[in-house]
């Protein structure tokens, strides 16, 4: 994984729901650094929020939907 992939939440966690965050939902990483086996990802999803969060998720939390392409 690595900054600005795409990524769906694999997982339903108390952790990320009290964010409005549930399986299933899609977002993008939005850092290039990965901090505790964590990825900072946006889920940007307009239907669902006014404020789009950006929450630390856990790497094994996450599925990779879109291979960002690095130049």
């Amino acid at each position: 994984m690595k900054e600005y992939d795409a990524v769906e939440l694999i997982v339903e966690k108390e952790c990320y729901t009290k964010h409005g965050v549930h399986k299933g939902m899609m977002g993008w990483i939005c850092d290039k650094e990965r901090i505790h086996k964590s990825w900072l990802v946006c889920f940007d999803q307009d239907e669902y929020f006014d404020e789009f969060p950006i929450i630390g998720v856990k790497e094994t939390d996450l599925k990779v939907i879109c291979d960002a392409k690095t130049e």
